[in-house]
């Protein structure tokens, strides 16, 4: 009785993510799985990209996704370059087509998020983030950056779980334990404001914010002496900056 072969499970030959049949992108990097043609287009605008030749390769891009617009790498590859010069609403632009063709492409989820924080809209940066950890969790940068998010739009309770977060992941975000300080300041919580700032100057030693609001916490239990010296040292460090 001769048995039944399975069919093998399709990996994407970019990254070596496993996918399903039925799948046209690869999910991890946004790889097209159908079409060698095209995928020799993007290896070759790669290419011209790391040979400095961007403009070229941005070009190409575009002609690319002229024939072909809902290529997944191809506008987040395009998205990243116009991010790169400032140009945030096609970058914007680019990235959620490639969310939309591929809901499930977690680096252009959060792509779209930082160039929406750059951009300014809170609100679109936080949603971005919210969808990128749907996906992974884990995903140490999304955490941060949903926290400053959130922080930026007064949401600091939700902010501080997600800084919170960040610290457990990826404890040398220092400047996660300043923006903890100013919530737990704002809070009233003074001994908890001056433990973050203390701990966000541990590799930073001159972090003028830092080392300011920990005067003001000074001055405010009466160390009057303590919040001058702290003063000093933030005016010292910001003027041997400037000259730098």
């Amino acid at each position: 009785m001769s048995q039944q072969k399975s069919t093998p499970i399709p990996r994407c030959q970019r990254c070596g993510r496993l996918a399903a049949e039925t799948d046209k992108f690869c999910a991890e990097c946004g790889n097209f799985l159908r079409d060698a043609w095209t995928d020799r287009r993007l290896l070759l605008s790669l290419s011209q990209e790391r040979e400095g030749n961007s403009r070229d390769a941005q070009r190409d891009l575009e002609r690319l996704l002229d024939i072909e617009p809902d290529n997944v790498l191809a506008n987040h590859i395009l998205g990243t370059f116009y991010f790169h010069q400032g140009m945030l609403d096609r970058a914007i632009d680019r990235y959620e087509r490639a969310v939309r063709s591929e809901p499930k492409f977690v680096l252009a989820h959060y792509d779209l998020g930082v160039a929406c924080y750059h951009r300014g809209n809170m609100k679109a940066a936080a949603a971005a983030f919210r969808d990128c950890l749907s996906i992974d969790p884990d995903y140490k940068a999304a955490h941060y950056r949903l926290a400053l998010s959130l922080f930026h739009l007064g949401q600091l309770e939700e902010a501080l779980e997600h800084f919170q977060q960040s610290m457990i992941l990826t404890p040398e975000y220092l400047m996660a334990h300043y923006h903890m300080g100013v919530i737990y300041e704002r809070r009233g919580d003074l001994d908890a404001a001056a433990r973050e700032f203390e701990k966000s100057l541990a590799e930073a030693v001159g972090e003028v914010s830092s080392i300011y609001h920990l005067a003001l916490i000074r001055r405010q239990r009466g160390d009057i002496k303590g919040a001058e010296q702290l003063l000093q040292r933030a005016e010292e460090f910001a003027a041997a900056k400037a000259l730098s």
